[in-house]
């Protein structure tokens, strides 16, 4: 009797209900506004605590350039878009010379390049150096669908900042690329610390439905696949206590 209850409380504690699950976006910045209230830090927190993992993709050890694509260790690949702008493996002297994605405007009006994941994603994050109170546009392809969703942020004004711009996206959508936009007024910008990951809701509903289109995308771990033996042995414990 005492074991079926506590089955039942575990179950229902390790199977959390998705519903009207929407797009959550994240933004911190080392100054922050009124319209920012968060730090970098504390942006980049919030948003991998809504994940169920990630991965950080730093730019130690990526090679490559702009126009055939920088590659990184996690395997996504960088690659100028044609606009007139252009990127490189550079560094900045905001993180101690670290290495970076370097974005320079050129003659265009926005530092424009795409990301390619090595597999479909469904939460994406980055810290942005130095982009001075411009813009920043993303634009996500659905790796099922095509559609393009475009988010615009602005930053925060002032030099030498350090933000983080998060997106987790709605349980169904995973997405193969993105196409980043930066328009700092001084013409470059660097970014840094690509974060790509799967949200919890995601991850929620595909333990309710295996079978949909984005969950091939998915791999479920032992604490979610435990959460549905639970909920079996919760069924039979109360199974056998109605026929008694």
């Amino acid at each position: 009797m005492k074991l079926a209850k506590i089955i039942f409380a575990a179950a229902m504690i390790a199977t959390p209900v998705v519903s009207n699950a929407a797009i959550i976006t994240f933004q911190g910045s080392n100054t922050t506004s009124p319209e920012v209230t968060m730090t970098a830090a504390e942006a980049r927190a919030a948003w991998e605590q809504s994940l169920f993992s990630f991965t950080v993709d730093t730019i130690d050890g990526a090679v490559g350039n702009g126009t055939d694509g920088i590659i990184t260790t996690a395997g996504n690949t960088y690659k100028n878009t044609g606009n007139g702008s252009s990127i490189s493996i550079g560094g900045s002297s905001s993180l101690g010379g670290a290495p970076t994605i370097f974005g320079n405007r050129g003659v265009a009006s926005l530092i424009n390049f795409d990301v390619d994941f090595s597999t479909p994603v469904n939460a994406v994050g980055f810290d942005v150096l130095d982009n001075d109170g411009g813009g920043m546009k993303l634009t996500l392809t659905d790796s099922v669908t095509g559609i393009e969703t475009v988010f615009d942020f602005l930053s925060v004004g002032g030099n030498n900042l350090i933000e983080f711009f998060g997106v987790v996206f709605e349980p169904t959508v995973f997405v193969s690329a993105l196409e980043v936009g930066g328009t700092d007024p001084g013409g470059i910008t660097n970014w840094d610390n690509f974060s790509f990951g799967i949200g919890q809701q995601a991850v929620d509903v595909c333990v309710q439905d295996p079978t949909l289109p984005q969950c091939v995308n998915v791999s479920v771990s032992e604490p979610a696949h435990l959460s549905l033996v639970l909920l079996g042995l919760a069924g039979l414990a109360f199974r056998r206590k109605a026929r008694k």
